[in-house]
């Protein structure tokens, strides 16, 4: 935790605009420049480690500090991790080093210094989903010091950024794009950032070659849950699964386009993720993408009481 005293006393976050009350909690620093937010109560053996989606930091999400409340009262604490790909660092970053500076904040949080915590769980939201499957499938297991392993994850959101964007890109804009975007990686420029033509077709944020093809690109690094993806994609990513998981599907999803079965989907990978799939796993009615205003008025503790009844089930 920060030496200047905040580990011992209450820092403040103010919440969006919708939101009017602060945030209490506790800074953690968990590696040079990176820094973790511990929602109050703080201090249980069990923790969930939240993180957001693209765009997304400290205090983005609505439903955190109500879920950090909820989740206090079975035993865990609730932490956001703020990662280099936070906000709009993510355009020139990689799930890669992602799962590297979540494996940092696991290794602190095993720690003393960090609360030597016990049980620690991975909660994406939205691209956060793809850092949860990577980290729990994909991680190198040889390297401790980037490696520490969890015992849960939890996806809220796991939507398609391919598809997503595909709402905003014609086909031809697409297939342009990537066209682009594998010269520059061949031409050893996957470092530098896409012509903001096609960048501020999604987000407007700087994006680097690679990343774009990692999202947009057919099986891309993180194309993990497009609907068009077969079965055998599935295994490769569901299928790899050694650890039990929460899936909540947002019903209303405003980046999901409505022909998508969710529910068929939503099959595939439990087919796929067999017995670590955990029966709680829905498609949440009513929720928006990140389960914000208008969402239906039950959607949020609908979403909220499926995280509960998924951890209580790990602990029978």
């Amino acid at each position: 935790m920060l030496s200047c005293g905040l580990s011992n006393e209450t820092s403040v976050f103010r919440m969006a605009k919708h939101q009017v009350e602060p945030v209490a909690g506790v800074i953690h620093s968990y590696a040079h420049n990176k820094i973790a937010f511990e929602f109050a109560p703080q201090g249980n053996k069990k923790v969930v480690v939240f993180v957001a989606g693209l765009m997304d930091g400290l205090m983005t999400v609505p439903y955190l500090p109500h879920l950090a409340i909820a989740l206090s009262k079975v035993g865990y604490s609730l932490i956001q991790i703020e990662i280099t790909s936070s906000h709009i660092g993510w355009g020139t970053g990689s799930l890669s080093r992602d799962s590297n500076e979540i494996a940092q904040l696991v290794n602190y949080l095993r720690s003393e210094t960090g609360g030597a915590r016990e049980i620690i769980g991975l909660m994406g939201h939205s691209t956060g989903c793809q850092n949860t499957i990577h980290y729990l499938t994909r991680q190198p297991r040889n390297d401790t010091k980037k490696f520490s392993p969890i015992d849960f994850g939890i996806l809220q959101a796991p939507v398609s950024d391919r598809f997503a964007a595909a709402q905003n890109m014609s086909e031809e804009e697409m297939e342009e794009s990537l066209e682009v975007a594998r010269k520059m990686i061949q031409e050893k420029r996957h470092k530098e950032i896409m012509p903001s033509k096609y960048t501020n077709r999604f987000f407007g944020v700087p994006i680097n070659a690679y990343r774009w093809n990692s999202l947009m690109a057919i099986r891309g690094d993180d194309d993990f849950f497009s609907p068009d993806l077969d079965q055998t994609d599935f295994d490769s990513t569901f299928g790899k699964l050694d650890k039990p998981l929460l899936v909540l599907y947002s019903g209303a999803d405003e980046f999901v386009a409505k022909e998508i079965d969710k529910e068929e989907l939503m099959q595939k990978w439990k087919t796929s993720a067999g017995s670590n799939w955990s029966p709680h796993s829905k498609v949440v009615k009513g929720a928006l993408h990140n389960i914000g205003p208008g969402s239906t008025p039950d959607a949020e503790q609908d979403a909220i009481d499926s995280v509960i009844m998924f951890i209580s089930d790990l602990s029978t």
